[in-house]
């Protein structure tokens, strides 16, 4: 285990930790999207089960890159320096809960990716990636601040991944999408019903903490308000957010529409991710390489790319 990291890699790492949480996010979207389709039955999952199962069979992609937060925390999250941390955020104890999680996550891709998966597999493959997904995400995402841990948080991010791993695979498979098809009405609502729910989960907290006056809390929201995150959130994620919704709300069938609905969840949580996880590099002095942030994130998007396009052809 390595206990030290270099101050110049800490700005390095700033780059790789919102590429490998996109990463692995759209991973564990298209595992709770497959896991949900089974369970439902739903008409949606048809059209989208080959790009859906690319991602989910390329699960094993994500073991060598979570390798630098696994191996060298120090340089992705703060408390791994500080002395005195609590005995769920040693450097051993996170290490073996990443693993686990992960090689879970590729058991499940294999399994998910099935064309039939019984209703009851689905069902505990679904509960499994709920609890991994939001603890994953509370690990990896929101343990760098530490006024807030052990909220919703990691539920809401794994919903909104679950939704953007939907708008691609649709993005990806659209010609497959035909007008009269009731894959077509179920896939309108399903990005629909996501949409809403990122907003509506993110949208209770911020009303909770603001109606309790947690201070810790609100402190989280202030450091993420202000400078160009302010302008991140307002001006990018939300309404990129809003328009995908009022674009679902549509009836008519468009194939523009539906295009532009998956897009704008896409571009939603980017941005959002981005606000997120970035303003802590701000707060820590990190300030980023423009080198870093174009090279580490198109690496590691031609690596997935490869993997799903791999797992895609072998399927």
């Amino acid at each position: 285990m390595i206990e030290l990291a270099s101050p110049l890699v800490a700005p390095w790492a700033e780059a790789w930790l919102p590429a490998f949480l996109l990463a692995a996010g759209l991973t564990a979207g298209a595992l709770v999207a497959l896991a949900l389709g089974h369970l439902l039955g739903e008409a949606w999952l048809a059209p989208l089960h080959p790009p859906l199962a690319a991602m989910a069979r390329a699960a094993p992609v994500l073991l060598p890159l979570a390798l630098p937060l696994l191996l060298v925390p120090p340089a992705f999250y703060p408390w791994a320096a500080a002395p005195g941390a609590s005995a769920w955020y040693r450097a051993d104890a996170f290490l073996l809960r990443g693993l686990a999680v992960l090689l879970l996550w590729v058991g499940l891709g294999r399994l998910l990716a099935r064309p039939y998966v019984r209703g009851r597999t689905a069902g505990a493959a679904l509960l499994l990636l709920v609890l991994t997904g939001a603890l994953a995400m509370e690990d990896w995402a929101l343990s760098r601040d530490q006024a807030w841990t052990g909220s919703l948080q990691g539920l809401a991010l794994l919903v909104e991944q679950a939704g953007a791993a939907i708008a691609l695979a649709t993005l990806l498979a659209l010609r497959h999408v035909t007008p009269d098809d009731d894959a077509r009405t179920g896939l309108e609502r399903a990005l629909l019903t996501f949409a809403m729910a990122t907003l509506w989960l993110w949208f209770v907290q911020y009303v909770v903490v603001y109606a309790a006056n947690l201070p810790q809390e609100a402190a989280w929201y202030l450091r993420r308000s202000g400078g160009p995150w302010g302008w991140v959130k307002a001006g990018i994620a939300v309404p990129a957010l809003l328009a995908a919704i009022g674009l679902a709300l549509v009836p008519q069938w468009r194939r523009w529409r539906l295009a532009a609905v998956s897009a704008l969840l896409l571009v939603q949580h980017l941005a959002h991710l981005a606000w997120v996880v970035r303003p802590d590099a701000t707060l820590a002095g990190n300030a980023t390489p423009v080198l870093a942030d174009a090279l580490v994130p198109g690496a590691m998007a031609l690596a997935v790319a490869l993997a799903w396009r791999r797992t895609a052809r072998a399927g």
